[in-house]
Order: C-alpha cells, then structure tokens, then sequence
C-alpha cells in the first residue's frame, strides 16, 4: 500500500469523522451491507424489471451475489441480463448512500431509479432530498470545467512554488523522512439540540497506517460519551465501536485516502511521485494577503493551494467534493496560526467553507502536534471480536 502522506491510494472507512468527513443528517453507521454475509436487496424485486419500471417479485431460487447485496429475479433471463451487464442493473456507488456518498451507507431496502440506474439511501429524507435534485448529489452529471493547458513556464513555477512551500514548512529531508505523525485537535458538530464538541486523535505510521480515535457525546442520547476508532494498515480496514470491531467498505475507504492525502503535508510528501503535477494557475488572495494558485494534479485526483510567494507558506486549499447536505460543491481551506514542531512548521488552525458558506465540522483547532514521537504499534491491530470495554 502507498504511504498516505505520498499519494492517493484506492480503498475507504465506515463511521464520520469530522476532521476528515463530516455528512449530517442522514443515517451514519455500520450497515448490513458492510458485513460479510450478502445482504437481500430491493424487497426481493428483480432489479431487471426495476430498471424498467415495473416492480416484479423474484425468486428465491434464481438469485445472485454481488457487492455484497442478493439479487433476486422473476426468471432465468433476467438473471442472464443481469449477469451480462451487471454494473447496469446492480445498486450503484458501491451500496453508498446517493445523497450523502461514503462514508454513509444505504439501506437496501430504501431506494429509487434514475436514469436506468438504482441508487439507495442512508434515510427517507436521503430519498427525498436525492429525488427533488439528484443532479446536485451525482458527480458525473455535474459539469466540468477542463483543466487550462500548462505551459512549460507555468508548469516551472508550479514546481518552484511546491519546493518553495517545502522550505517553509520545514526542508525536503526532514519532510521526506518522517517516522509517524500525532495530531489532536477539537471540531464542532451541528446538531439538532446545537453544537458539541468532537476531539479527535489522528495517529499516522508512516508509510501504511492510520489510526483515527474519535469522541464525542451519543447521537442518540447526548448525556452520554461515544468514543469510535479507525484503523486502515496495508492489509486491513476497520472501525472499532464499542460492540467491537467491523470492518470497512472500500468506497468509504477510499474516502479517507482523499481527505488525508488533501492535507498540506501530505501534498508536499507526494511532490516527487511521477505522476505529481503542479500548475501556476494565477493569483488570488486568502484574506488580505496576495497568494499564487497552484493547481495539484495526483493520479487525476486536482485540488488547488494558494501559497503565499514571500513566504512559501500554504495558506488555503480548495477542491470539489460533497459538502454538509451531501451535494457537490467547492470546499475552501484557510490555514493559519502556524507554529515550528520539531523543525516543521504546520498550522494549528483550520476554517473551512463550503460554496462560500462556513462548514464548522470541516473546521478544527489542533491543540497538539507530535512528530515522530513514540507509537504503539498495537494501536493499529484488529482487536478481538466481542464488546469493546
């Protein structure tokens, strides 16, 4: 596996995370369709007839597995159709829900067709939102900008930028030989009853495991502390609750990847990837200060810095992704209160918006940052099945 702070890998977690993710207001957990036992989808209706429109019971005898969901059909040739073209006619986004995308999953019983394609929901305001918009809340029908051809020169300044960040974040041998990465920080999260606190813990091992401990008070009933862990390593994906340990769909996974691979630090560990392109895309300003846009293209994945060119310093990031309600839109990053850990100076203040609005659960305060400091390695093992004390 990749190091996470080198580039985007494909793979994803299961449970929010607000320093990474944040998606309110629609079911949010561990589903069925996580598990590893194939799950009946869509009442037993036979997708086939679905996706034209007509709701025909199947058959329990003419089944089939895949992604993790059981299709039942209504004859032997729907299932020949089915298995000849099974993208078409299976739940799309990997069992995500449409609205909110990972890491919130759908429940399969709870869905809707588009276009010739049935999508599920984390929950019947998921549906409801989706079916009154659904353009806002999928990707490939939301129209791209093309990128603007790079010039030679603009590509060299890109680089010179990128390299003049590195320098001001600490040198290229401290940043490329890091051991591991600890970070707490403090978010908010809106809720019905207002806003609460969520700390969460990031611990990184350099080059292939993650860990993410979070706490914060219940859903369900805020009197009470929940506290939920997740953990991704080369060979393992999971999320550690109090009823023990589940593990993790690769669409949310993948998820995760993006967020952390988004971060400052992990732009400037992947600059010398071959397939790392920067840009000078023009200037812009972050507050009252002027800074040059550098478009970052990684495996096709762009997002957008603004450097300060007197200082190298990254001062925002902006990149499309889904935002608080689930639709995609423009998420803008500005960093500030930036402060020297062992030869890296990073910034200790994060504010987040989203289509210009303010986005507080992407927003975080970080109260400590610990590099290469001591780890455990036994943070990142699957524990035992069985309740977490």
């Amino acid at each position: 596996m990749k190091d996470y702070f080198a580039g985007l890998s494909k793979s994803g977690a299961t449970i929010i995370f607000v320093a990474f993710i944040s998606l309110s207001t629609c079911m949010v957990g561990l589903s069925q369709s996580q598990t590893e036992e194939a799950v009946a989808a869509l009442e037993g209706l036979d997708p086939v007839m679905l996706v034209q429109g007509k709701e025909v019971q199947g058959s329990l005898k003419i089944a089939v597995t895949r992604g993790g969901f059981q299709y039942f059909f209504a004859n032997e040739e729907d299932k020949a159709t089915f298995e000849k073209e099974p993208a078409h006619y299976e739940i799309q986004l990997n069992g995500m829900c449409a609205r909110m995308g990972a890491p919130v999953t759908g429940n399969p019983d709870l869905y809707t067709v588009h276009k010739g394609r049935i999508y599920i929901f984390g929950s019947g305001e998921c549906k409801k939102r989706f079916e009154a918009a659904p353009e806002k809340f999928l990707e490939d029908e939301i129209p791209m900008k093309p990128n603007s051809p790079s010039s030679a020169e603009a590509l060299k300044k890109g680089q010179d930028l990128i390299e003049k960040a590195v320098k001001a974040m600490g040198s290229p041998a401290i940043i490329d030989s890091l051991n591991n990465y600890q970070e707490k920080s403090l978010s908010l999260q809106r809720r019905h009853e207002g806003e609460v606190e969520v700390k969460t813990n990031l611990t990184i091992l350099f080059p292939d495991r993650v860990r993410a401990d979070q706490v914060m008070p219940d859903f369900a009933n805020p009197s009470v502390t929940r506290e939920v862990a997740i953990v991704i390593t080369a060979t393992d994906a999971f999320a550690i609750t109090r009823d023990g340990p589940r593990p993790m769909p690769d669409a949310s996974r993948e998820v995760q990847h993006q967020e952390l691979n988004r971060r400052p630090l992990a732009i400037l560990r992947a600059r010398r990837r071959a397939n790392f392109k920067a840009t000078a895309i023009g200037t812009a300003n972050v507050g009252e200060t002027a800074v040059e846009r550098v478009e970052i293209d990684i495996d096709r994945v762009v997002h957008t810095l603004g450097i300060d060119p007197t200082t190298g310093r990254i001062l925002s990031l902006s990149y499309r992704r889904r935002g608080p309600v689930g639709e995609f839109g423009q998420v803008v990053k500005v960093f500030s209160d930036f402060r020297a850990v062992n030869g890296v100076t990073l910034p200790f203040k994060v504010t987040a918006s989203f289509n210009g609005e303010p986005w507080i659960e992407q927003s975080a305060t970080i109260e400590s940052i610990t590099i290469n400091g001591k780890i455990d390695a036994a943070l990142f093992e699957r524990p035992k099945q069985g309740k977490v004390d």
